[in-house]
């Protein structure tokens, strides 16, 4: 049996290998006791000292054993130091184990982050990339309609201009026209007014005429009533205000020599004779008559 075999024993089952111990050494004694009763040259030693030689060899043995069992002590704190640098050292390789898996998964993740980030980025120019094609796109399609549009805007103004211009020159012609018509009208009522003039001014007109306002002064006179306290040398300018059927708008009487009661029968007496009586010739009718109104006229 090795060594390493003797020490699996003592470790596993020491109590059996101390009373194992202790058997053998009590017949070892056993032994030389009876050794020493067999042999007859040598004197009878006395029972004194038999029983000291086996107290004697009961303290080494017990010696022995506490000497194994200190050994078998030193053995297992021995065994138990290396057992636990065994699971220190365990414990540590775990953790480095532990520390290279996590480090070894922060690396893939901080690799997966970076070619997520690098596919994000690469989404990202290609999105921007597309982007700015189609603003490009749209730019260049809007420069297109804003070209069209100055073109429109251009020709719509031109076409403005000459319609401006076609309609001032009609506009021009027609004031032309106008004025030409106006002027030959003008001309023309000029020339009537004159000839007009000239047949009111004659004297078979004013003749008409005189007779027209002694015409109404004595239809005037038909209507008046003389107040009491009237005398024969009052009289009053009229002026009559009358409309184309002769009827009377207003009447009212200026520079009278007469009371306040003459100047009103006066007055009455317009009013009543309204409407007036018709002119002889509608050339000699005047909007506005003026005549002197005298008592017994």
């Amino acid at each position: 049996m090795n060594q390493s075999s003797l020490f699996g024993i003592i470790r596993y089952d020491s109590k059996s290998f101390y009373i194992a111990v202790a058997l053998h050494l009590m017949i070892l004694a056993v032994l030389v006791v009876s050794v020493n009763f067999t042999d007859h040259s040598v004197p009878q030693p006395k029972e004194v000292e038999t029983v000291q030689a086996v107290v004697v060899d009961s303290q080494i043995v017990q010696a022995e054993m506490d000497k194994i069992k200190k050994a078998e002590q030193r053995k297992k704190h021995n065994e138990k130091k290396r057992l636990q640098k065994l699971a220190d050292k365990a414990k540590r390789e775990e953790q480095k184990r532990k520390q290279a898996i996590k480090k070894r998964k922060a690396e893939e993740k901080r690799l997966a982050d970076l070619k997520k980030k690098r596919q994000a980025d690469e989404k990202r120019q290609q999105q921007q990339a597309k982007k700015l094609a189609e603003l490009k796109k749209q730019k260049q399609k809007l420069e297109q309609q804003r070209q069209a549009e100055q073109q429109r805007l251009a020709a719509l103004q031109q076409k403005r201009e000459q319609e401006e211009l076609a309609r001032a020159k009609a506009k021009k012609a027609e004031e032309d026209k106008k004025r030409r018509q106006a002027e030959a009208q003008a001309l023309k009522q000029k020339l009537a007014e004159e000839e007009r003039q000239r047949y009111l001014n004659s004297a078979k007109v004013k003749k008409m005429r005189s007779q027209y306002v002694k015409l109404i002064e004595r239809h005037v006179g038909k209507k008046w009533i003389k107040p009491a306290s009237t005398t024969r040398d009052m009289f009053c300018e009229v002026i009559i205000t009358q409309n184309r059927a002769g009827s009377v708008l207003s009447v009212k009487t200026e520079k009278c020599k007469g009371d306040k009661a003459f100047q009103q029968s006066v007055e009455r007496a317009v009013l009543r004779a309204s409407p007036l009586p018709d002119p002889p010739s509608a050339d000699v009718f005047d909007r506005n008559i003026l005549f002197t109104f005298k008592p017994g006229n």
